[in-house]
C-alpha cells in the first residue's frame, strides 16, 4: 500500500481504514511506530534500558487503542513522553498513559516538549470557547466542548536539547510551522527521525483560516534542515512511515521547495506595493509541486498559506479602504441590494454567475443577497445551492468545511 501511496494510485483514506483497528510499524530495533487513522498524529515508541521513550501520545479518542498496541509489543514503564507540539492529536493521550501508570505503581512518564507547548495549552484553555464553536463548525457538530487539562511539560527547552536515556540519543531541535512549538526527533545513531507535522503527506497545512498565525518561511527551514541530516527513516506525523534516503530527501526537498515558491513570490509583490487582493490572484504554485502524492492540497489550500504569509509580513490591513474600518455587513448588503433593484436581483444574477461556473463572484454575490434578506426562504434555498455547488468544486477539505458551515446555515433558514 505504501507503494501504491507513493505513486499515487492509492488514496490515504485507504491507507486510513487499513489501520484504523490500530497498526504497527517496525522502524528499526526497539523501535515502532503506532498509526489508528491519518487524522491522528502517529506515536512513536522506543525501547531503552531505563523504560520506553514515547514521541506523542495520540487524541482521545484513539489514545486507548493506541497504547494498547504499544503493549502489545511492550510492556515495561514509560520514562519519557516527547511532545512533537501541542495539538491535542498529539497530546491527549497523556491522560491514558498517565492512568495507566497510577494503577499499574510506576511513576507518571516525565514530558519533554518545547516551552512554547504550556503556553499552547493555556491559550487553549484561555480561548476553550471559541475554539469549541471554530471546531464544531468545521466538522459539523454541534455541542462540542474542545478538550483542555492536558498535564503540561514537566521538562522544556528553547532551541535544542539532546536527551541521554537508558543508551539511545534523542536530540530535539525547535521549529516553527504548523505550529510556533514544534520540535524535530532525530536519533543519530540510528539515522531516525521524527518529524511531527513538519510532514503529514499532503500539502503544508500552514494556511488554516480559523486558526493563529503559521510559519510558511520557517516550515521550510525546518525541512532543509531535516534534509540535511539525511535520515534512513522519517516517521511522518500524519501518515505511513518513510524509509530510505533518497525518498525522504525528495519528500521534504519538494515540500519546501513549494513553501519556498509561495514565500518568494508573495513577498515580491508585497515589496513593489501590490495589495492583499493582487497578491492572491497574482501568486500561484506550479502545478507540477501539487501532482506530488505527497502534496496534494487535500486539506489545506495554497491560496490560504498565501494569506497566512501576507499577514505574518504585512498586519491585517489588506489595502482596500473599505476594510480599515468595515461598514456591517448586513448594512452594505441591504445597501447593495437597494441599487441593485432587491435582494432577488442578487440572487438571480448569482444564480447566473453560478451556472457559467464563476463561482468566487457567485458566492460573493449570494451571501450579499441573504445578509439583506435572512428571512426569505427562497433566496436562502438559493444561497444554500450556489454554496454546495461551491463545496463540491472545492479541492480542500478545510474550503469544504468552511463553505458548508454557511452552506447548512442557509439550509436551515430555507426551511429544508
Amino acid at each position: 500500500m505504501f507503494e501504491r501511496l507513493w505513486n499515487g494510485s492509492a488514496r490515504m483514506e485507504e491507507w486510513t481504514e487499513a489501520v484504523s483497528q490500530g497498526a504497527l510499524t517496525a522502524v528499526a530495533d526497539d523501535i515502532v511506530t503506532v498509526h489508528t487513522t491519518y487524522f491522528c498524529g502517529s506515536v512513536t515508541a522506543i525501547r531503552t534500558t531505563e523504560g520506553l521513550v514515547l514521541i506523542d501520545t495520540a487524541k482521545p479518542d484513539t489514545a486507548r487503542r493506541t497504547l494498547e498496541v504499544v503493549r502489545s509489543w511492550d510492556d515495561g514503564p514509560i520514562h519519557t513522553v516527547i511532545f512533537t507540539h501541542g495539538h491535542i492529536d498529539h497530546t491527549s493521550g497523556i491522560t491514558v498513559i498517565d492512568a495507566e501508570a497510577d494503577a499499574r505503581g510506576w511513576p507518571r512518564p516525565r514530558i519533554v516538549a518545547h516551552r512554547n507547548v504550556a503556553r499552547r495549552m493555556q491559550r487553549y484553555a484561555d480561548t476553550q470557547g471559541f475554539n469549541s464553536h471554530v471546531q464544531g463548525q468545521q466538522f459539523d457538530m454541534p455541542g462540542y466542548v474542545y478538550p483542555i487539562g492536558q498535564r503540561r511539560p514537566d521538562e522544556v527547552y528553547d532551541e535544542a536539547l539532546t536527551l541521554e536515556i537508558g543508551g539511545e540519543r534523542i536530540e530535539l531541535f525547535h521549529g516553527r510551522g504548523e505550529t510556533d512549538d514544534a520540535t524535530i526527533v532525530w536519533l543519530p545513531e540510528r539515522r531516525v527521525l521524527a518529524s511531527g507535522d513538519f510532514v503529514i503527506w499532503v500539502f503544508p497545512n500552514a494556511g488554516n483560516p480559523r486558526k493563529v498565525q503559521r510559519y510558511a518561511a520557517e516550515w521550510a527551514l525546518a525541512l532543509r534542515r531535516i534534509e540535511s541530516l539525511k535520515p534512513a527513516v522519517l516517521i511522518p506525523g500524519h501518515g505511513p512511515v518513510v524509509f530510505g534516503e533518497a525518498r525522504i530527501a525528495q519528500m521534504v526537498g519538494d515540500g519546501a521547495a513549494a513553501l519556498e515558491h509561495l514565500v518568494r513570490e508573495t513577498l515580491g509583490l508585497m515589496n513593489r506595493g501590490a495589495s492583499l487582493d493582487e497578491v492572491l490572484h497574482a501568486v500561484r504554485l506550479p502545478d507540477a509541486y501539487l501532482a506530488k502524492p505527497y502534496l496534494l492540497a487535500k486539506y489545506d489550500d495554497p491560496e490560504f498559506l498565501v494569506r497566512g504569509i501576507y499577514h505574518l509580513y504585512g498586519g491585517w490591513f489588506d489595502g482596500d479602504a473599505a476594510h480599515l474600518k468595515p461598514a456591517r455587513t448586513a448594512e452594505l448588503a441591504a445597501e447593495i441590494a437597494t441599487l441593485a433593484g432587491g435582494a432577488d436581483r442578487l440572487a438571480e444574477r448569482a444564480r447566473a454567475l453560478s451556472e457559467s461556473g464563476r463561482m468566487r463572484l457567485a458566492v460573493a454575490l449570494i451571501e450579499l443577497a441573504g445578509a439583506s434578506a435572512p428571512d426569505d426562504r427562497r433566496i436562502q434555498a438559493d444561497r444554500a445551492a450556489i454554496l454546495q455547488k461551491a463545496i463540491d468544486g472545492e479541492g480542500s477539505l478545510m474550503g469544504k468545511a468552511f463553505l458548508a458551515v454557511s452552506q447548512r446555515e442557509a439550509a436551515r433558514r430555507s426551511g429544508g
